[in-house]
Order: structure tokens, then C-alpha cells, then sequence
């Protein structure tokens, strides 16, 4: 937890692009988000949040959820520092859960 803190600093402007049920539940397919965090981590616990999508991306200690895909600048997190991977000013991520046949969502 400190070290997510530290990371946290300044407003940075990012695209989130929302497909398959994190679109359904926000009702959207792109917004811009000031995030208080440079890093993934601390970024995708603020979007999770703010639009109720934690139960379907993220596991109860801040992994990515086995189906969930996350995508920074449309490469997979896992290539570009994974989950505390430094994020920039206009960065675009994209938030993946397909539709797998659940009815409960």
C-alpha cells in the first residue's frame, strides 16, 4: 500500500475504453479519466470504483481477474510492467471482460 501511494501524484488525462460487460455497465465505450495515480494499479482500483466493475476485473488483493484482459496502448499489461506499470499523460486503457455466458451481469 505505501509503495501505491507514493506513486500517486498530480492529475494524469488517460483514455478507457470499456468492452464487452464493463461497456454494458457504464453505458459507454470510451470516457477520459483524471486519475491521481500514475501507476495501473492505483488507476484501475479508482475505474473499478467509480463504475462498480471491481467484481469482474480485479480479484479481492488487486490481481487482474483470470478472463479480464486489460490493455495499455493496446498491448497486454503483462508487456508493458504489468500491473505497476507507469502510466502517462494521454495513455489509452482498455478494460476486456467478455460475455462468457454469464447471465448474472
Amino acid at each position: 500500500m505505501a509503495s501505491e501511494r507514493k506513486k500517486c501524484y498530480g492529475l494524469v488525462k488517460l483514455i478507457v475504453k470499456f468492452m464487452g460487460i464493463p461497456r454494458e455497465r457504464t453505458k459507454t465505450g470510451r470516457i477520459e479519466f483524471n486519475s491521481s495515480c500514475g501507476n495501473l494499479r492505483g488507476v484501475l482500483k479508482e475505474i473499478t470504483e467509480f463504475y462498480n466493475l471491481a467484481d469482474v476485473m480485479l480479484t479481492e488483493n488487486g490481481d487482474v481477474m483470470p478472463y479480464a484482459r486489460i490493455l495499455v496502448n493496446g498491448r497486454s499489461f503483462q508487456f508493458v510492467g504489468g500491473i505497476d506499470a507507469e502510466l502517462h499523460e494521454g495513455d489509452a486503457i482498455a478494460l476486456i471482460y467478455p460475455w462468457l455466458g454469464h447471465e448474472d451481469f
